[in-house]
């Protein structure tokens, strides 16, 4: 007898002890009716109780893209509550509870993970605390839409080599942080009225310590946007440039530059969604944007040394795809 009973022999006219019964009583009671055992006294041999297994849906299919989709067929047992759905990020497991699905006649659940990837989920039946073999596994690949992140603004600025030496040499803590109307001034830039964003003759400017969050799970870096709140003393063969660092300014990306249409302070956009600023697609990675290894460079050009630059604010969002 199972459950660690003892129990009489039924041959000839014994009975099972008093004892014995009232604890199969019970244990009936306490038992779902699926597995409840039918005691038979009739039989001419020992005792034994019956055991059953919950059944699980005999197949599971799952569709994927920006969310994912499960479909199951009912589970045979008609007393089960309900159905456990479970996903890995591993063939195989070991899976996690992402949810549970009642009634028994429920057959399908959708969800979005946190991140895209590959998944693997399994459902299974359960009743109270029982639970059922896992169904057949179903994979589904889950690519959620880009996104951006909030326009951040550096915290941390310094005067780079080039021109004369001083970049905005005038408040110049005042061209980070949010627009505001108060801009650091560069005046009287540069050394020679050479209208190239690579001439050393031209005053250039560090920003950095942007504070980027991004979750450790980005499947891609789509592109990278700069919003620069500039204005110039005079239009006329004026350029504002800007470059990006991965690697704390050891190396840039190529020069964006922008023609300034206005005296006053105007908002001008460099890259965009889908702008990696010249490097491979997929170069970008997370650890790119630290505070130890992200920085701008903004050069100022003019044709001539006359010119005062004034800079507001130097805002910078990411694309990515989670």
């Amino acid at each position: 007898m199972s459950a660690g009973l003892e129990s009489r022999s039924l041959g000839g006219a014994r009975r099972p002890s008093a004892l014995v019964a009232a604890v199969v009583l019970l244990l009936a009671a306490a038992l779902p009716v699926a597995a409840v055992v039918a005691w038979t006294n009739s039989q001419a041999r020992p005792a034994s109780f019956a055991t059953h297994q919950l059944v699980a849906p005999t197949t599971l299919s799952a569709t994927g893209g920006a969310s994912v989709t499960l479909s199951w067929p009912i589970t045979t047992d008609t007393y089960a509550s309900g159905y456990h759905v479970e996903r890995g990020t591993v063939s195989g497991g070991p899976y996690s509870l992402v949810g549970t699905v009642t009634p028994r006649t429920t057959l399908a659940y959708a969800e979005t993970p946190a991140s895209s990837g590959t998944y693997y989920y399994v459902v299974r039946s359960f009743y109270g605390v029982w639970e059922s073999p896992n169904t057949p596994q179903a994979t589904a690949v889950v690519t959620l839409p880009a996104t951006w992140t909030s326009r951040l603004y550096c915290t941390a600025q310094a005067a780079d080599t080039g021109g004369d030496g001083n970049g905005y040499e005038t408040n110049p803590t005042r061209a980070c942080g949010a627009p505001d109307a108060s801009a650091a001034t560069d005046v009287n830039s540069g050394t020679n009225a050479n209208t190239a964003c690579t001439n050393a003759g031209k005053d250039n400017h560090r920003f950095y310590d942007y504070g980027f969050t991004l979750p450790g799970t980005v499947a891609s870096i789509n592109g990278i946007e700069l919003q620069a709140v500039a204005g110039v003393s005079t239009t006329t063969g004026t350029t504002l440039c800007a470059q990006l660092s991965w690697d704390g300014g050891t190396t840039w990306t190529a020069n964006k530059s922008v023609a300034f249409t206005a005296t006053g302070l105007t908002t001008y956009t460099f890259g965009g969604a889908a702008d990696t600023w010249g490097r491979a697609p997929g170069a970008w990675g997370v650890g790119d944007f630290t505070n130890a290894n992200f920085r701008l460079r903004i050069t100022d050009v003019a044709n001539n040394t006359t010119r005062t630059f004034s800079l507001d604010a130097v805002g910078i969002r990411i694309n990515y795809t989670p």
